[in-house]
């Protein structure tokens, strides 16, 4: 039996890894097809855990008519290399949008169990105020919430995007939680209580809430000397290094870091990791709530839905808003080395029972995929 996994985006491939691994040890023959442009590059790109990459127009801005021609391209270049494949089943990882569209007039042709895998939702989640609600960005929702229902069933990453689509009762939709292969470490964290230490995690732009970070280091500062390890790029770091060391506050910038050593070394010098971005923005999970976890590192965190549940449900870390600043460095001030530890053996529980490789296999075994 053939089964066709489709990204758009190299930034779904940890999900896609998972996937392929789950379908291939039930037997199937996996095809990955995803494009050959990178959106974070903004270039063509090669794609090494593709089998396919198919060719689609550049695009040099995210919110651009050349980006949504890219992906209805792809979208159609998609349906029309399956034709050749005819796999029995195909799941889909949405957005690009443009492939709802195209996979249920596929599935409409052909004898094919359909799954869609939303992954993101666009134009919910992007920074761009009640602009969404206009043209083209209604055509983007549109297209999605036209076709998608068309699929046999629908995975979501979050509980988050079932509410907000109004999907929370429907028998179709079932949320398969962001996961990751790696297990926790079982290092010991190396932080000091004479100084407030913490960890950023990847990529810093224009969704990231960096008024609130500044405004929250520079309340700690009042308490302690403030540290924050930066553990990535993006183009709005040097902002935020920037308006950090006007208020005094130490910045380590060790740039990129793919070795999960080097990662774990930086994560146990912290006390809390920084989930923050806009209050606009619209996920319930996050790859850096991910990582964070595995590595034991306690959150400050504003993602709303899931994220939220679970600062609130356990004592892994607090959900910050301008209101709580004062009440969360008050918290922190308080917070002795042992009871930071033991928020970093439970962050590493929750994380083994709700996002580790084993829990994302269990859901799709439950949820009978194959």
């Amino acid at each position: 039996m053939k089964v066709a996994i489709i990204s758009t985006f190299d930034t779904f491939f940890d999900r896609v890894d998972l996937l392929k691994e789950y379908y291939q040890d039930k037997g199937l023959e996996v095809t990955i097809i995803t494009s050959d442009y990178s959106h974070r590059l903004k270039e063509k790109y090669q794609n090494n855990k593709a089998d396919i990459q198919l060719s689609v127009r550049p695009y040099n801005k995210n919110l651009s008519i050349d980006r949504l021609r890219s992906h209805d391209q792809f979208a159609k270049k998609v349906k029309e290399y399956l034709e050749t494949l005819r796999p029995e089943i195909v799941h889909c990882i949405i957005p690009c949008n443009s492939l709802c569209k195209t996979m249920s007039a596929y599935k409409k042709e052909h004898d094919v169990k359909l799954i869609f895998d939303v992954n993101d939702l666009w134009p919910e989640s992007l920074p761009v105020g009640n602009i969404k609600h206009l043209f083209p960005f209604t055509l983007w929702k549109n297209t999605r919430d036209k076709y998608i229902e068309h699929a046999d069933m629908i995975l979501s990453e979050c509980d988050y995007f079932k509410e907000i689509l109004h999907k929370e009762h429907s028998t179709k939709w079932h949320t398969l939680h962001f996961a990751k292969k790696m297990h926790p470490s079982n290092t010991v964290s190396t932080f000091t209580v004479d100084e407030f230490s913490f960890c950023y995690l990847g990529s810093i732009n224009n969704i990231i809430d960096i008024d609130l970070i500044v405004a929250f280091l520079s309340a700690c500062t009042k308490v302690r000397k403030v540290k924050l390890h930066i553990i990535g790029g993006g183009e709005k770091k040097e902002l935020l290094i920037e308006q950090l060391r006007q208020n005094s506050i130490l910045v380590i910038d060790h740039g990129y870091i793919f070795e999960q050593e080097k990662k774990q070394e930086i994560l146990d010098q912290c006390q809390y990791g920084f989930n923050v971005m806009k209050d606009s923005v619209m996920v319930g999970l996050t790859m850096k709530s991910m990582d964070y976890m595995c590595g034991g590192l306690p959150m400050i965190n504003t993602i709303k839905g899931d994220t939220a549940e679970i600062c609130d449900e356990y004592p892994v870390g607090y959900n910050l808003s301008k209101d709580s600043i004062n009440e969360i460095v008050s918290l922190l001030e308080k917070e002795t080395i042992d009871e930071n530890r033991q928020k970093r053996e439970t962050i590493k529980k929750v994380f083994m029972e709700n996002f580790s490789q084993e829990a994302f296999n269990k859901t799709l075994e439950r949820l009978e995929i194959v």
